[in-house]
This record gives structure tokens, sequence and C-alpha cells, in this order.
């Protein structure tokens, strides 16, 4: 990459990784800086503009990380929206929930591709970007979000939603929706959304953040309520939400949030329902319209068909006439038996082509219904669309 986003690696234990493959990419992608004292680490953030923080760890237990507990409890405001990478190598559902629960935003094992791993940093460092941008935009409109939050009652934003949910025509409309409602009560969080055709992991920028994901996806059969920490994860069919700052020092407040959250997340998954049927309509729609074209080239073929065939059968009965004509005079028949042999030859050609004739039209029943069937999928929707479907019942009574 020709601009390196600026990073800043702190290693306690001063133990030599550097030497790894996975440190040497690491070097050559990122414009890094080495910190060995805590001290040191709070003084250069808040003198450089760092897109990053990777901690370095070697055993990868849960004790190993005592920075992060400092970290957390440091009231250094250059911390405030860094995100925090824990370098270990080995990366345990045990050990990423330590971290997490201490801060870190994510848990890469040095162990894995550099390639994944890149992409995981790059996606920590554009989430970070988002973030700030909408800190920025919230703090400009947090005068009039407030005014109109104290005035709404839980129960009245809960019902709002409700409704406004049947708006929403896609998943990340419905998402937006939801942290919208979840700004009522002051909460952060991670929202995974499975639909049948599509799974939906956002945050309220609407970017996606792999480590959030992979727990909402592991925690999803946990019951409804998993606690831990100051995080809870709740489950409601295909639907699962990641709450970052519960209130563990207002019991009260604790309950109504889990009461609340669980009805909007019941909205959540009753319209991801509608979602996925509606989807499902939109297949079996197209499906038909694909099916009616092919029935339409078919019925079309089997007129062409039809006529050359026709064609075919009249040129064979002309020729057996004409060939019998031409031999009767070998036959040895008296004139008489010559006139009824004729007249039979020419009965015979007759008969044949009254009943094609006859039977020329005999597809054209089915190709006017054909024809009726794809216009009114044609007009659904529109004004004509029901006048249609009055006059093709009329015809069919």
């Amino acid at each position: 990459m020709d601009n390196k986003y600026e990073v800043i690696t702190y290693n306690p234990a001063r133990k030599s990784v550097e030497t790894s493959i996975f440190h040497q990419k690491f070097e050559a992608h990122f414009d890094v800086t080495h910190c060995y004292e805590f001290e040191q680490l709070l003084s250069m953030l808040s003198e450089n503009n760092f897109q990053i923080l990777c901690i370095e760890s070697v055993s990868g237990t849960a004790g190993e990380f005592p920075v992060l507990k400092q970290l957390k409890e440091s009231d250094e405001p250059a911390l405030q929206d860094i995100p925090i990478v824990v370098f270990t190598q080995k990366t345990e559902l045990d050990t990423q929930l330590a971290t997490y629960e201490l801060g870190a935003d994510d848990c890469i094992s040095t162990q894995e591709s550099f390639d994944v791993a890149e992409k995981r940093l790059e996606s920590l460092i554009y989430n970070g970007i988002a973030n700030r941008q909408l800190k920025d935009q919230l703090k400009a409109a947090t005068d009039v979000a407030m005014a109109a939050m104290c005035n709404t009652s839980d129960l009245g934003v809960n019902i709002q939603f409700l409704l406004d949910s049947h708006q929403c025509e896609n998943f990340d409309q419905l998402g937006q929706l939801f942290f919208q409602s979840l700004n009522h009560y002051g909460l952060n969080g991670s929202l995974q959304m499975r639909g049948r055709f599509v799974i939906k992991n956002m945050e309220a920028n609407g970017m996606e953040r792999a480590m959030e994901s992979q727990l909402l996806d592991e925690l999803k059969d946990k019951g409804r309520f998993y606690d831990f920490g100051y995080r809870t994860v709740v489950n409601y069919g295909g639907t699962s939400l990641l709450i970052k700052n519960m209130p563990l020092d207002d019991e009260v407040k604790y309950g109504v949030i889990k009461d609340n959250i669980f009805a909007l997340l019941q909205g959540v998954e009753a319209r991801i329902e509608a979602l996925d049927t509606q989807a499902s309509l939109l297949q079996e729609r197209e499906m038909q319209e694909d099916l009616l074209s092919k029935m339409q080239e078919a019925i079309y073929e089997l007129g062409v068909d039809y006529k050359e065939l026709t064609k075919n059968i009249a040129n064979v009965v002309d020729h057996m006439a004409v060939s019998i004509e031409d031999s009767i005079m070998t036959l040895l028949l008296t004139e008489e038996q010559e006139g009824i042999l004729k007249n039979h030859l020419e009965q015979g050609r007759n008969s044949v082509c009254d009943l094609f004739e006859q039977n020329a039209t005999m597809d054209d029943g089915l190709k006017e219904i054909i024809e009726r069937v794809s216009l009114i999928h044609q007009t659904k929707g529109q004004p004509e669309y029901e006048q249609l479907i009055m006059d093709s019942l009329q015809k069919t009574a």
C-alpha cells in the first residue's frame, strides 16, 4: 500500500517477536512504532495520531493482559477512539471473551494467515474512522435529539419502531431503524440478522466488525440472554444483539432494558420473516415469468412445426394422387372404373384439406391464455392490474 497506516505496538514483556514471518509482514505493510513502557505509551498516544494500538502477547492467557485493565482505567482521551488489538499465539473462545471484557476490539492469532489478519486490522481502522465521524455528527445533533428523547417513553419508542419497521425494504434499513431506537436507551451494541437468504452483521455506523460478528455467531444458541460482565447477548429467532454497556449498578434499569430490548428484537424478527417471504415471492414470480416465456416460445415453435407438417402431408397426398392418375392407363380399367377411382382420390384430398383447415387454430386458445397470464404478470402493481384480473375471471366463467 502507498500510504501506510500508523500503528503503535506495546510489548511490556520485551520479548522478541519481530523475527517471525507474521511480524515481518506486519512491519512491511504498516508504519509501526514500538513501545515498551506504559507511561511512554500514553505519552506517544497523546502526541501522535495513531490508527490502531497492538498489544503483543506470547502465551495468550487471560492473566497476561494487565495492561488492558490499565488502559481501561486510564482517562487518556487518545484511548477513547483508537482500536485496540491483541496479538497472541492462541485465540480460544475463553481468551477472546477475556480480552474483549478487558476492552480489546479484536484478538488475532500470529499463527494464522497474515492476509486474513491484515483485512481484520484494516476493518478495525475503517471502523475507527467511521466511529469518529459518527461521533462528530452525533455531537452536533445531541441538543436536538435529547429534547425529543426526553419526551418519548420506552413504550412509545417500541411502538414507533414496530410501525416504522413495516416500511423497511431491506436488512440495512431495518438495522439502522433498530439502532435509532437503541439510542433511546443509551446503549451501544452489535446486531446480527439471520434471514433465509442473507446474514447481516452491523454496527450503528452501518459497518461490520469481525470480532462481534464471530461472538454473536457462536453465542446465538446460548439462550434468550447470555451475560458476561457489562455485556449481554440477547437472542430471539434469527436475531441476536450484543449490548456492550449494560447498567450493572442499576438493577431496575437493567431489567427494564432487557424487557424493552427483547420487544424490539421481536419486531425485528417479524420484519425479517416478512422480508424473507417477499424475497421468496419475488423469486417465484421470476420463475413463473421465465416459464411463461418458455411456454410462449414452445407454442410458437409448435405452430411453425404444425404448418410445416401440414404442408408436407398435403404434398404427399398430391404426389400420391398424381402418381395414381398417371398409373391409371396401365391398370386396364374401364372408363366408369377410372371415374370412380378419381372421385375417391379427389374426395380423400378434399377431406385431408378440410381436416387441416378445421384444426389450423387448435393452439390459438392456449396462446390466448398464455398471453393473458403474461400480461397480468407484467401489469402487477399497476392500476390496470385488478381490471385485467376481473376480465380474465369473466372470460373463464
